[in-house]
Protein backbone atom coordinates (compact mmCIF):
# COMPACT_ATOMS: atom_id res chain seq x y z
CA UNK A 1 0.00 0.00 0.00
CA UNK A 2 1.09 3.33 -0.51
CA UNK A 3 1.82 5.96 2.23
CA UNK A 4 -1.30 7.99 0.80
CA UNK A 5 -3.42 4.91 1.47
CA UNK A 6 -2.00 3.97 5.41
CA UNK A 7 -2.80 7.99 6.14
CA UNK A 8 -6.12 7.84 4.93
CA UNK A 9 -6.84 4.87 6.52
CA UNK A 10 -4.90 5.66 9.90
CA UNK A 11 -7.85 9.05 9.39
CA UNK A 12 -10.64 6.52 8.55
CA UNK A 13 -9.57 4.36 11.74
CA UNK A 14 -9.39 7.62 14.15
CA UNK A 15 -13.33 8.41 13.10
CA UNK A 16 -14.91 4.74 13.52
CA UNK A 17 -18.94 4.94 12.90
CA UNK A 18 -21.22 3.79 15.20
CA UNK A 19 -20.90 0.26 13.26
CA UNK A 20 -18.14 -0.41 11.08
CA UNK A 21 -19.17 -3.54 9.40
CA UNK A 22 -22.62 -1.88 7.94
CA UNK A 23 -20.65 0.96 6.60
CA UNK A 24 -18.47 -1.90 4.88
CA UNK A 25 -21.69 -3.28 3.63
CA UNK A 26 -23.03 -0.10 2.26
CA UNK A 27 -20.01 0.27 0.56
CA UNK A 28 -20.22 -2.78 -0.85
CA UNK A 29 -23.21 -2.06 -2.50
CA UNK A 30 -22.52 0.86 -3.69
CA UNK A 31 -19.74 -0.41 -5.65
CA UNK A 32 -21.70 -3.39 -6.81
CA UNK A 33 -24.08 -1.50 -8.19
CA UNK A 34 -22.36 1.25 -9.98
CA UNK A 35 -20.26 -1.46 -11.64
CA UNK A 36 -23.53 -3.21 -12.53
CA UNK A 37 -24.88 0.18 -13.88
CA UNK A 38 -21.95 0.91 -15.76
CA UNK A 39 -21.96 -2.54 -17.71
CA UNK A 40 -25.30 -1.95 -18.56
CA UNK A 41 -24.93 1.68 -19.61
CA UNK A 42 -22.00 0.75 -21.84
CA UNK A 43 -23.78 -2.06 -23.42
CA UNK A 44 -26.72 0.45 -24.61
CA UNK A 45 -24.42 3.02 -24.84
CA UNK A 46 -23.02 0.55 -28.14
CA UNK A 47 -26.19 -0.11 -29.22
CA UNK A 48 -27.27 2.85 -29.35
CA UNK A 49 -24.38 3.62 -31.22
CA UNK A 50 -24.62 1.10 -33.76
CA UNK A 51 -28.30 1.01 -34.12
CA UNK A 52 -29.37 2.06 -37.68
CA UNK A 53 -31.01 5.84 -37.68
CA UNK A 54 -33.75 7.58 -39.97
CA UNK A 55 -36.55 5.34 -41.65
CA UNK A 56 -33.95 1.78 -41.25
CA UNK A 57 -34.53 1.82 -37.58
CA UNK A 58 -38.43 1.54 -38.01
CA UNK A 59 -37.67 -1.76 -39.62
CA UNK A 60 -37.79 -3.88 -36.00
CA UNK A 61 -33.93 -3.51 -35.73
CA UNK A 62 -33.12 -4.81 -32.21
CA UNK A 63 -29.53 -5.52 -30.09
CA UNK A 64 -29.67 -7.86 -27.52
CA UNK A 65 -33.29 -8.41 -27.55
CA UNK A 66 -34.01 -4.26 -27.23
CA UNK A 67 -35.29 -2.43 -29.84
CA UNK A 68 -34.31 1.51 -29.78
CA UNK A 69 -36.72 3.05 -27.35
CA UNK A 70 -36.14 0.69 -24.72
CA UNK A 71 -32.61 0.96 -25.22
CA UNK A 72 -32.51 4.76 -24.70
CA UNK A 73 -34.81 4.39 -21.78
CA UNK A 74 -32.40 1.81 -19.87
CA UNK A 75 -29.48 4.28 -21.12
CA UNK A 76 -31.61 7.27 -19.77
CA UNK A 77 -32.99 6.04 -16.35
CA UNK A 78 -29.83 3.72 -15.52
CA UNK A 79 -27.53 6.69 -16.11
CA UNK A 80 -29.12 8.85 -13.35
CA UNK A 81 -29.49 6.01 -11.11
CA UNK A 82 -25.83 6.07 -11.42
CA UNK A 83 -26.03 9.76 -10.20
CA UNK A 84 -27.02 8.57 -6.79
CA UNK A 85 -24.61 5.66 -6.58
CA UNK A 86 -21.82 8.00 -7.39
CA UNK A 87 -22.92 10.68 -4.85
CA UNK A 88 -22.92 7.84 -2.40
CA UNK A 89 -19.80 6.60 -3.10
CA UNK A 90 -18.24 10.29 -2.68
CA UNK A 91 -20.10 10.93 0.63
CA UNK A 92 -18.48 7.64 2.05
CA UNK A 93 -15.10 7.94 0.71
CA UNK A 94 -14.63 11.78 1.76
CA UNK A 95 -12.70 11.11 4.32
CA UNK A 96 -9.99 9.55 2.63
CA UNK A 97 -10.75 12.04 -0.55
CA UNK A 98 -9.37 14.62 1.54
CA UNK A 99 -6.76 12.62 3.30
CA UNK A 100 -5.52 12.41 -0.39
CA UNK A 101 -5.53 15.75 -1.45
CA UNK A 102 -3.91 17.16 1.59
CA UNK A 103 -0.60 14.60 0.94
CA UNK A 104 -0.86 15.86 -2.58
CA UNK A 105 -0.51 19.46 -2.64
CA UNK A 106 2.25 19.36 0.59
Amino acid sequence: MSSITNQALALNEKAKPASQSSVGKIKGIISLSLALLSLIVTVTGLGLFVAPHGPAASQGWTFLGMNMPVMKGLHIWLGFGMVFFILGHFVLNLKTLVAELKQLFR
